[in-house]
């Protein structure tokens, strides 16, 4: 079976094709040309290689978990990242040669590439940086330690803790069903549901005394029972030791005994917690100092969070006027049409014609003996003689009220336009801080520098 190439050699080639060396001064332009030309080649292969080996995770883990399948692809996504810096490096230093622009600043990017499979994090960078994230890694497994050691504490506290709640949460409402009882009301309504059974039995039983004596001596010793349970009822509300506070007493035992528990075993693995809670803190410092690209990306967030608000704000401006073009264009056509020369003389026309034809229609009706149908066209004809003055109002109101409209609309337009350049002149520079920003971060996350002699040559 070949095996594949792993990202370390994937960065070999990568700093095998020679890219950084097409920066050197002492080449020619002649050699500088040919040399792009044959990296731009290596690159499209590598590029070629990297997104085939890239995919075959998702391929092969169509029944995986999506993570795992991300975590696998992390170091070669990286290596296209670094992949596009290059290109991007190299097409700057072919528009600089085309343009006889001074030529761009060498640079260089890092030997090895490192990360971690569990969490998918991997970078590019020197032998320094290998030597801290090994040393780093180390401190991470010494955490790791100690923080499997103290799982079994942590579960057991974790237990504690729920068990604790749950006893507290029923202590809560046995304490709330105990000072129901001391409430007058809660024996006052017994008494109460006792004296209406007593008033009811007593009165069934004097109905059917005469015609049912058996059923009528059931109703009066229910009578008797209720009246006996009145003084029982007040003796038991008096009475602190009911049900209610022996479980009151028990819940409150139980409480105290996991309490004792809890603090025996947080005071066991507290000082375990003290090492471990130390180490954390010392360790997310240690990878804030040491990852560069994390703090570019933190200042990238907060300038993003802060053109959000703009940016949306712009959307929203494009998004109404763009509704508002097409309404504003067909109202200027509409208004076009109506002020060309004849239009209104095609009306008057149209509406002389209607006359015209309703009296020659009425004169014939007319004249064939139909007076009555003559009649009527000769009414439709004066109704349209009543139209003409009054369609060439409507036409001149209608042009004021399409006017009106057009304006109302290039007021908004307008409104809309001096608003977005306000917030246009407010989110112009946090744009430029932004992609300013995203090329700063794909540089450092793909662990491009500046060289050293990149100075001297300036």
């Amino acid at each position: 079976m070949i095996q594949k190439p792993s990202p370390q050699d994937y960065l070999d080639d990568l700093h095998a094709i020679g890219v950084t060396r097409l920066f050197q001064p002492h080449l020619n332009t002649r050699d500088r040309a040919a040399g792009i030309r044959r990296v731009r080649q290596e690159l499209g292969r590598m590029r070629t290689e990297l997104t085939l080996h890239r995919d075959t995770f998702g391929a092969n883990g169509a029944d995986a978990k999506a993570d795992e399948a991300r975590r696998g692809a992390a170091p070669f996504n990286l290596l296209l990242l670094l992949h596009e810096q290059l290109v991007e490096e190299v097409s700057d230093l072919e528009r600089s040669l085309g343009s006889s622009k001074p030529m761009p600043y060498s640079f260089d990017f890092g030997r090895f590439i490192f990360g971690n499979d569990e969490t998918g994090e991997w970078f590019v960078g020197g032998q320094d940086q290998y030597d801290d994230w090994q040393r780093i890694q180390q401190f991470k497994r010494r955490l790791d330690a100690l923080r499997l050691k103290g799982q079994p504490a942590r579960e057991q506290l974790t237990g504690i803790r729920s068990e604790l709640e749950a006893l507290t949460a029923k202590h809560e409402k046995t304490q709330t069903k105990i000072e129901g009882r001391k409430k007058r009301v809660f024996v006052l309504r017994r008494i109460g549901m006792l004296i209406v059974l007593i008033a009811a039995s007593g009165v069934v039983g004097l109905h059917y005394w005469n015609t049912q004596r058996d059923f009528s001596l059931i109703a009066f010793g229910l009578t008797a029972v209720c009246a006996v349970m009145i003084p029982i009822v007040i003796v038991n509300w008096k009475d602190p030791r009911t049900r209610a506070a022996r479980r009151q007493r028990k819940l409150e035992a139980e409480i105290v005994e996991l309490k004792q528990e809890g603090a025996q075993h947080r005071q066991s693995y507290q000082p375990l917690d003290l090492q471990i809670k130390a180490l954390e803190v010392h360790y997310n410092r240690m990878m804030d100092n040491w990852e560069a690209a994390r703090l570019v990306k933190n200042r990238l967030d907060d300038f993003i969070e802060e053109g959000q608000p703009l940016r949306e704000r712009v959307e929203d401006i494009r998004a109404e006027l763009e509704e508002l073009r097409p309404e504003r264009e067909k109202l200027l056509r509409k208004l076009e049409r109506r002020q060309k020369r004849g239009a209104l003389f095609r009306r008057m026309t149209l509406h002389i014609l209607l006359v015209l034809a309703s009296g020659a229609v009425g004169f014939y009706l007319q004249y064939t003996g139909e007076t009555d149908y003559g009649s009527v066209m000769y009414g439709l004809g004066a109704f349209c003689i009543l139209l003409v003055p009054l369609a060439y109002i409507d036409w001149k109101n209608r042009d004021y009220k399409l006017e009106s409209k057009l304006r109302q609309i290039e007021t908004r337009m307008l409104q809309l336009q001096t608003e977005g350049k306000q917030v246009m002149k407010r989110y112009h520079p946090i744009e430029l801080q932004i992609k300013t920003l995203i090329a700063q971060y794909k540089r450092t996350r793909a662990g491009i520098s500046n060289s050293h002699e990149s100075s001297a040559f300036a």
